[in-house]
């Protein structure tokens, strides 16, 4: 697994659109949290475009990731958002350039897409957590802030949370992988597909009613992903729970269909769409713990 340099205050970071269209608002204020926090920031040249749903047309986009990862003068890549689009990239990356110029490359929601494409076909550590919008422009806090960055400066951390909740108990390890649920069930028959095998394997949605989280999680079933799987962690999953008021529970669902593993189960690990966005670097041998309710990196994530 090839590991980028670390990110230290005072580096530079650059910040694309390779999905949807992010709120000039947000992206105003989440400069200037990142800058408040003792970085600096270079913006893409198409990073507030527009073609429809999507932050400019496929080329804009593609040229503003290559153009940061070739740029000796940027420490760190963030998107600004997800939406959607970013797999539309995957064709026109230049494969070369990338592996050339490994950086910590920053994202999360349909970023999946992208953040398997870097793990699984390049053998980047990828980094699945805060984008410059909806969480350092909207949401952003001390302890998202500091997790990330320590973990860009290379430390071990053990991330948990009190809302975390144990599904199955067990300790497990292995390399972390995932993201959002959609995105790695699109990633199936790719050349960057979800790879499972001995991991703790993350994975998080929003705005999916719990009937669409069967239907994907049972695909995934079917195709034997869960088969080898060290461990899983749900994330928040944000507004795809049954209606207030119904005695039906999320949680039930999942274990309807995992019921038949052994392996270690968390539900409610803050990273991705929820307002506390941790940082989790995939491709790192990672442990969990359900006595603890934790996810911890057993190694650094950074050269």
């Amino acid at each position: 697994m090839i590991k980028p340099r670390s990110l230290v205050k005072g580096g530079v970071i650059g910040v694309i659109s390779p999905a949807g269209v992010v709120s000039e608002e947000e992206l105003n204020k989440g400069v200037r949290r990142l800058e408040g926090i003792g970085f600096k920031v270079r913006l893409g040249r198409s990073v507030l475009h527009r073609q429809r749903y999507l932050a400019g047309p496929d080329r804009e986009r593609v040229d503003d990731l290559h153009r940061m990862f070739a740029d000796p003068e940027i420490d760190a890549i963030f998107c600004a958002r997800g939406g959607s689009g970013a797999g539309r990239l995957i064709p026109l990356l230049d494969h070369d350039l990338i592996a050339r110029h490994p950086k910590v490359f920053m994202g999360c929601s349909d970023v999946t897409t992208l953040l398997l494409y870097f793990n699984h076909r390049q053998g980047l550590v990828a980094f699945h957590g805060p984008m410059v919008g909806p969480n350092f422009g909207r949401n952003s806090s001390p302890r998202m802030e500091d997790a990330m960055l320590r973990i860009l400066e290379g430390e071990r951390l053990t991330l948990t949370d009190s809302r975390v909740s144990v599904l199955r108990e067990g300790q497990a390890e292995g390399l972390l992988t995932g993201g959002c649920l959609t995105l790695l069930c699109t990633s199936i028959g790719t050349p960057y597909e979800l790879r499972t095998e001995d991991r703790i394997l993350f994975i998080e949605d929003t705005d999916e009613a719990p009937y669409k989280i069967d239907r994907m999680l049972s695909y995934l079933k079917g195709l034997g992903k869960f088969d080898r799987v060290r461990g899983v962690v749900f994330g928040e999953m944000i507004r795809c729970r049954f209606p207030e008021g119904s005695s039906d529970r999320l949680e039930e669902v999942l274990m309807e269909i995992l019921g038949e593993y052994d392996f270690p189960v968390l539900f409610g690990f803050p990273s991705g769409h929820g307002e506390l966005n941790l940082t989790l670097p995939f491709g790192i041998p990672a442990r969990i713990d359900t006595e603890k309710k934790s996810v911890s990196l057993l190694d650094s994530a950074i050269s």
